[in-house]
Order: C-alpha cells, then sequence, then structure tokens
C-alpha cells in the first residue's frame, strides 16, 4: 500500500504558560477555562485561521506545498496535572469542522511509533496536532528514507507547518518542507535549524 503523498505536523496552538502571560486559557464561548486547560486567545485565533490555511473556500492553497487534509489527528492528552487539557484538539477542530472530517483522538503521548506507523498505513493527505513533535518525527523518520532534518521544535513555534512529501518510487528519499504559517501578527517567516533551541 501506498504511504500518504502528504503527512503534515503542527504544533497545536497557543496555550498557556506555567510561568508568565498568558496565565490561563480560554473555552470556545470566551469564557475563562477554569484551570488553563484551554487555548489562549491567540491559539483561538490560530485554530481559526488554519481552517483557513489547510480548507481556502474559494482559492487554492496559498502554498503549494500544502494539501487539504483527508486525515486528521490530534494528540489525546486525558489529563496534565488531573485537568484535561484539549489544546491539540481546539486548535483542528475548526478546520475540521470546515472539512467535515472526524478528528482521530486515538494515540496519545508515549503512542508516537503507534501513531507513525498508522499514519504510513494510509494513502490519504495527513494534518496531525501533537506536543511532543520531536519524538514522532523521530519515528515517522525511522520508517521512510529521508535526509537529515531538524532534531528539535522549540516549544515557542506554534508558527510553523513541517511537511513530508513521498516519492515517486521507493528508491528515492522523501522530501521535507518547513512551511512558515505566517497567520497572526508576530507569527516568524523563518524555518527551523538545528541550531534552535
Amino acid at each position: 500500500m501506498a504511504p500518504p503523498a502528504k503527512i503534515m505536523i503542527i504544533r497545536h496552538a497557543e496555550e498557556p504558560q506555567i510561568q508568565g502571560w498568558p496565565p490561563f486559557g480560554v473555552q470556545a464561548d470566551g469564557v475563562r477555562a477554569q484551570h488553563g486547560e484551554s487555548l489562549t486567545v491567540r491559539g483561538w485565533q490560530r485554530a481559526g485561521a488554519l481552517a483557513v490555511l489547510f480548507g481556502p473556500a474559494i482559492s487554492t492553497l496559498r502554498d503549494s506545498r500544502l494539501a487539504v487534509p483527508h486525515r486528521i489527528y490530534a494528540e489525546n492528552t486525558p489529563t496534565r496535572d488531573e485537568t484535561k487539557w484539549h489544546c491539540a484538539l481546539e486548535t483542528i477542530m475548526p478546520l475540521a469542522e470546515r472539512l467535515g472530517l472526524t478528528v482521530n483522538m486515538f494515540f496519545a503521548e508515549g503512542d508516537e511509533q503507534a501513531l507513525a506507523a498508522d499514519v504510513l498505513s494510509r494513502q490519504d493527505d495527513v494534518l496531525i496536532a501533537w506536543d511532543d513533535i520531536r519524538t514522532l518525527v523521530r519515528h515517522l523518520t525511522c520508517a521512510i528514507n529521508i535526509n537529515p532534518i531538524p532534531e528539535e521544535w522549540p516549544w515557542h513555534r506554534c508558527d510553523l507547518v513541517w511537511v513530508f512529501t513521498a516519492p515517486a518510487s521507493s528508491t528515492e528519499r522523501w522530501g521535507f518542507d518547513q512551511v512558515p504559517q505566517m497567520l497572526l501578527a508576530g507569527d516568524a517567516n523563518s524555518i527551523i535549524s538545528a541550531s534552535d533551541p
């Protein structure tokens, strides 16, 4: 079975930080989350903008390296300090609703190897919203023929898409691109280099 043509990975949108501003998240209706378990206002703005980036209503995708996903995965993070966190699902839900897709939340932190195997068994273009991208990508790249890519994804970079593009034949290497989202004020127009913390 052929792998997906494109596997796209994003970090979930902005969430509350343990130290510093903003100290709490908000629910989809704008009500302050009780324990900071939801995205920040900026995170919700990004989630809405991602729906347009990956699912434009009246035009083509603005970057040819991207694809409209046919399958979406979000990290299932049931608890953190006994509080439910929904950041990955909240990041991707506006897009899933726009495209009429059900988000696959079967995989949680620690299931990255199984997630990589599941994604590579599909033929659909895939989008994944995840937190521990380093571990996910390590398992993914162990299973495909690809040139070295950055080993880290800095925690503050919620404004990138990593795109893995399947080769035309099994003897060729997978392609790898970093696409700056450029959706919100302050988004960086830069990629992650090997020297980024």
